[in-house]
């Protein structure tokens, strides 16, 4: 019985594998999909890899009375290096204003005719909320900070230095951070929807012959797990390679954290896609469900930024999440390199596992092997 088991299982990953690999739609999201999303968020968020993106903005400047006071402010604002300065000086205010409509320049700086009025921060009201409207405020504000200080004649007694520590190494950058995120999420997808096929086999019969066969169900099982097992590490292996050698990833990886967190992470996920799978009967009922939850996760987990930059009223989604535990098991076992020892690891296998445990409860009790 043992030798028939282990031949049912070499003969069903054989036929599980070539079936998988056959399906163009499992090269596109599979792999083609995860280097995509990849490559363009890391391009976007984390420069080209070689070395940390760097901020810049365009200003112009309005001077409206030639003065001691204003020409040491430009001078010390023409001395930061994330400002580029417009070469064509505005001949007024208005044309000036123009300019920033059009975004031609980023801001404008209005120095005014007297010391008591205040000067003007003028940003695009399309930018009222972003990164570089605010940092132009941030700058501005200590620049005149200074400033009011040195016609004060005052020494400031308190400074502060920010410095950046991690458990991790320490060229630790966003695109670690990124590159991990995505790993979870693409093998992650390949759990969710893995599982359609078992849809189109319980429609055309196929399960219920099958099921009449002598073939063992867990041989099935088992067979289908060390196919997503083997397209898991295709993922794993290919992201890394792009993340490392095209974007200069720093990886600091302890492979037995990170051969549990994926076995936990594969098998999880599949029983989230047998859960969905009992709980369609078609295939658009299926790929509604299971794009619904792949939608919720991949933004509410902690995949593209931190979840503490989550509103507090969605932090409570994201805690149950498994995606949330399987990004962060990923990122503990490549970035930190930390053992399978610490409080934190067992809590995101044991997450993992428990929903793995529910839904493949859930699944067996609602599945029907024929239509």
């Amino acid at each position: 019985m043992e030798g028939l088991t282990v031949k049912q299982l070499r003969k069903l990953f054989e036929a599980n594998f070539k079936s998988t690999f056959r399906e163009k739609q499992v090269w596109f999201w599979s792999i083609f999909y995860p280097v995509l999303l990849l490559v363009v968020f890391l391009m976007i968020f984390g420069g080209l890899g070689k070395g940390d993106s760097n901020f810049e903005a365009k200003v112009t400047a309005v001077v409206g009375k030639e003065s001691a006071l204003s020409e040491s402010l430009l001078t010390a604002l023409k001395q930061i290096p994330v400002l580029e300065w417009k070469e064509e000086r505005p001949a007024t205010r208005d044309e000036a204003e123009d300019w920033v409509k059009k975004k031609d320049v980023d801001a404008l700086i209005v120095i005014p005719d007297e010391p008591d009025k205040p000067i003007e921060l003028v940003l695009n009201k399309e930018k009222e909320n972003s990164t570089m409207s605010q940092a132009l405020s941030g700058i501005m504000g200590g620049v005149l900070q200074q400033a009011n200080y040195n016609i004060a004649g005052v020494k400031p007694q308190l400074t502060f230095q920010p410095i950046y520590v991690s458990s991790g190494s320490d060229k630790l950058k966003y695109i670690d951070f990124l590159l991990t995120g995505l790993m979870a999420m693409s093998i992650s997808q390949g759990g969710l929807f893995g599982m359609v096929g078992m849809v189109e086999m319980r429609r055309n019969g196929l399960l219920k012959r099958l099921l009449l066969s002598p073939m063992s169900t867990k041989a099935f099982g088992l067979a289908d797990m060390l196919v997503r097992a083997v397209l898991a590490v295709i993922q794993l292996v290919l992201l890394t390679m792009i993340g490392v050698f095209a974007f200069g990833a720093s990886l600091d990886i302890n492979f037995a954290s990170l051969i549990i967190v994926l076995a936990i992470g594969i098998v999880s996920f599949s029983a989230i896609g047998f859960l969905i799978a009992a709980l369609s009967k078609t295939m658009e009922s299926y790929f509604g469900i299971a794009n619904l939850l792949s939608f919720v996760m991949m933004f509410l987990s902690g995949i593209f930024f931190e979840m503490s930059m989550l509103p507090a009223f969605i932090k409570p989604v994201s805690v149950v999440l498994p995606l949330t535990y399987f990004a962060e098991g990923i990122r503990d076992s490549m970035v930190y390199g930390l053992a399978p020892t610490g409080g934190s690891f067992w809590l995101n296998i044991g997450v993992m596992a428990a929903w793995g445990a529910v839904a493949f409860a859930i699944g067996s009790r609602f599945f029907k092997w024929k239509a």
